[in-house]
């Protein structure tokens, strides 16, 4: 399928996609549902993740990588749990089940898919530091980790359905030096955040996830003063990566929004000491997606 300039055309065939696509698996709806309740306990999570044994498996490799560091190994959920806590895990229960979601054998959507995880493990350790640094709770600052971990869903799922065209997008955008999301919806019909935002409710993902994949680029409309900083953090955190990930020629394509510079207020120094941050990540990221 050649890519089209009429945006509309091409849609259709992103809303079939949609439609056709798989299910979050039963075990990471029932961990979502379980830790949006008051009274979720360790045993109710322990015994959901050990009901599909595949996702536990991959849980602990992620827990047992590099990226983690722990101390000693950690052989079961309960201890994965215990050490972590139950939002850390349900966290990367999430990102698992979307790794599982959009899959490919094409060695080069693969490739494209590494190459995307760096980037967003990146941007989650930056946007986890901004939420530090803007004094956002420890709550918080663990939803800033999973909600800059799972930002660009709907690039991947462009990426992965859709190769070819959302690589002519990609390369138009950078030749001509215009906004990521500007050429997407020429192109597709759509933009990323739109969609991601899509795949979300669709997943039956946490409402504040919801809102900061859809509004990331934008931060448009009313917004609570705490979430407008977080959707902020994920904003900034997602810009840095992005240089780290195609160079300072990605300024023009993923340019920042003014909104929020002007509430994060970050100076040159800050930025280069963030970059720093996300390229440990990064490395951090490689040995662990290997694993995946």
């Amino acid at each position: 399928m050649a890519l089209r300039k009429e945006g509309k055309s091409l849609k259709k065939y992103v809303d079939k996609a949609m439609v056709d696509l798989p299910a979050m698996p039963a075990v990471v709806v029932q961990v979502i549902e379980a830790t949006e309740k008051e009274t979720v306990s360790t045993a109710m999570i322990e015994s959901h993740l050990n009901s599909d044994p595949a996702i536990a498996a991959k849980l602990l490799k992620v827990v047992n990588s590099a990226y983690f560091g722990l101390p000693r190994q950690v052989v079961n959920t309960g201890q994965a749990i215990a050490i972590l806590g139950i939002q850390q895990v349900r966290n990367l229960v999430m990102s698992v089940g979307v790794i599982n979601a959009l899959t490919s054998a094409n060695p080069k959507i693969q490739e494209a898919q590494f190459q995307f995880w760096r980037h967003s493990f990146g941007s989650a350790s930056c946007a986890q530091a901004l939420a530090v640094r803007s004094r956002l709770d420890r709550k918080q600052q663990e939803l800033a980790f999973i909600c800059a971990l799972l930002h660009d869903i709907g690039r991947l799922f462009l990426l992965t359905a859709f190769f070819p065209q959302y690589q002519n997008v990609l390369t138009e955008a950078l030749r001509r030096g215009s906004p990521l999301t500007e050429m997407e919806n020429k192109a597709m019909g759509i933009g990323h955040d739109e969609l991601g935002g899509a795949l979300a409710e669709k997943w039956n993902f946490p409402e504040q996830l919801i809102q900061v994949v859809k509004l990331h680029e934008s931060l448009e409309g009313p917004i609570e003063a705490d979430m407008l900083t977080l959707i902020s953090c994920v904003h900034a955190a997602d810009r840095i990566s992005s240089t780290e990930w195609l160079g300072d020629e990605s300024a023009r394509v993923w340019p920042w929004n003014p909104r929020a510079e002007s509430i994060l207020g970050l100076e040159p120094e800050e930025i280069e000491s963030l970059r720093q941050t996300t390229r440990d990540s990064v490395e951090k990221a490689a040995q662990l997606l290997g694993s995946l």
